[in-house]
């Protein structure tokens, strides 16, 4: 009976460690300076709306403010995201959409950017045709 609990014990641990993680889905959100100044408000104000359920990173800088926000469900689109709320100050919170300049589900122009890669691939295959030299 001990030989079994540990067998399954065993099997547990080696499920749970060998476990695949789910489909993930990235997003990059830009900010626009002069509406986060207005707002009072920064990228890394932001972020910490989205610290504790998924994973983020912010870069800042001299071109725009961009915070990447990385969730663990394949099916979220970027209405969803928009639609969040973040705190931009002490008590005040917007949805993410009415703050961000621009938001890009990564993931997708991944996909449009290989579509496009094996497009030009197929056509310059298919460019290449024989030449014939004749000389007279």
């Amino acid at each position: 009976m001990k030989q079994v609990i540990y067998i399954l014990l065993f099997l547990g641990i080696a499920q749970v460690s060998l476990a695949k993680e789910g489909p993930q889905k990235t997003f990059l959100i830009l900010f626009d300076q002069t509406e986060l100044a207005a707002y009072q408000s920064s990228a890394a104000k932001m972020e910490l709306s989205f610290m504790d359920s998924f994973k983020t990173r912010t870069y800042t800088g001299n071109s725009e403010h961009a915070l990447i926000v990385t969730v663990p469900f394949s099916d979220w689109t970027v209405c969803e995201m928009g639609s969040s709320l973040v705190r931009i100050s002490e008590g005040q919170e917007v949805p993410l959409e009415s703050v961000a300049f621009r938001i890009i589900d990564m993931n997708e122009c991944q996909e449009n950017f290989q579509s496009l890669l094996s497009e030009s691939a197929e056509q310059s295959s298919a460019k290449k045709v024989a030449t014939i030299k004749l000389t007279l």
